[in-house]
């Protein structure tokens, strides 16, 4: 074997070994206010020009109607299995306060949203009470602040805020890195602990597992997430350090005083992806095979319908096909959320 591969799959030859059939879904960017309505994607359309676009120019708040599709949906497996389907809803804290237009201000999602007639608070405490989703840290804007504060100073900001979609062009091909990296270079640790005290202030607990935004991390950071309760990096696999220094953490196993997880299966069915539920079963059975549980990235732009239910509707159906098969090849399976599986590596519940 050439050596270098050797270094490559280290963290997974090194990993902890777990014998129990568990699966993860994990669900970045839940509150995150992208798109606020069809004006300002016509707008951005003619800006940018419409092929230019990707999925994430129509990424949008969770709307009612895409919420109670998906609680629908798993309350209809809630009896189908000992431990039924739960969906880790990882939430960005803060919104581009959009009422201020002389100062880059952030809108605390514990103070509603820009969209007041998409005020989706309740919904999540429903997710929550019928343990269909389980909050957990995703960061607290998503962007990198210092180069948000900067773009913000210039002409095109000051266009796209006045549609209320300042950061519409990191959604554009081809510029997909723009203002990415909270937790990349220049992040500023008072950030996180505003977002972490945030989330506990709307959820009524501390976070225990997180995941940064784009993956973007830069692992001197790590004193600043175990300082606010952090127990767990979800999807430690695709992290892109801001350094160059090779990261090799086994998998599972605690490191710099952190678990490190993995997201080792996918359900995407967008047609520049195709992840569908086939492709999704085949890895988790794979992930059995070696004794792994099966940790699926599923992100909120999926079934976010507002100017995509078409897509939506296809990812609901991909998913209700996902658990029949899952239902079918593995009725013992265990579904756990990410704070879960994090308590269970603390308790070393897990053989």
């Amino acid at each position: 074997m050439n050596p270098f591969n050797v270094i490559k799959y280290l963290p997974h030859l090194l990993r902890k070994k777990i014998y129990e059939k568990y699966i993860i879904i994990e669900s970045d960017d839940w509150g995150l206010e992208r798109a606020p309505n069809v004006d300002c994607v016509s707008f951005i359309e003619k800006k940018f020009g419409k092929k230019n676009l990707t999925r994430w120019s129509y990424d949008t708040l969770e709307t009612k109607e895409d919420l109670n599709y998906l609680y629908d949906l798993l309350e209809s497996y809630k009896n189908k299995f000992e431990s039924p389907p739960v969906i880790t809803a990882n939430f960005i804290t803060h919104n581009i306060d959009y009422s201020n237009k002389e100062e880059l201000k952030f809108l605390p999602i514990s103070k509603g949203f820009s969209n007041k007639d998409e005020d989706v608070r309740e919904l999540y405490k429903k997710g929550i009470e019928e343990k269909y989703i389980f909050p957990q840290l995703h960061g607290f804007s998503h962007y990198n602040i210092e180069d948000l504060k900067n773009y913000f100073k210039t002409e095109e900001a000051n266009e796209l805020f006045s549609w209320k979609f300042l950061t519409a062009k990191s959604t554009v091909r081809g510029n997909m890195s723009f203002l990415q990296g909270e937790l990349g270079k220049n992040h500023v640790g008072k950030y996180f602990k505003r977002a972490a005290e945030e989330f506990e202030r709307v959820f009524g607990f501390n976070s225990k597992t997180f995941i940064p935004p784009t993956y973007i991390y830069d692992f001197t950071l790590t004193d600043i997430l175990k300082a606010n309760n952090i127990g767990l990096v979800q999807s430690s696999n695709r992290l892109n350090p801001a350094s160059e220094k090779n990261f090799l953490r086994p998998y599972f196993k605690k490191r710099k005083g952190l678990y490190w997880s993995v997201r080792n299966a996918r359900l995407d069915p967008h047609p520049d992806y195709n992840f569908n539920h086939e492709q999704c079963l085949s890895t988790i059975q794979k992930m059995f095979e070696i004794k792994s549980p099966a940790i699926i990235d599923f992100h909120r732009v999926n079934f976010a319908g507002r100017f995509a239910s078409d897509y939506r509707n296809k990812t609901l159906e991909e998913l209700k096909k996902l658990f029949e098969g899952i239902h079918k090849k593995w009725p013992d399976v265990k579904f756990i959320h990410s704070q879960k599986f994090n308590d269970l590596l603390w308790q070393q519940e897990i053989r």
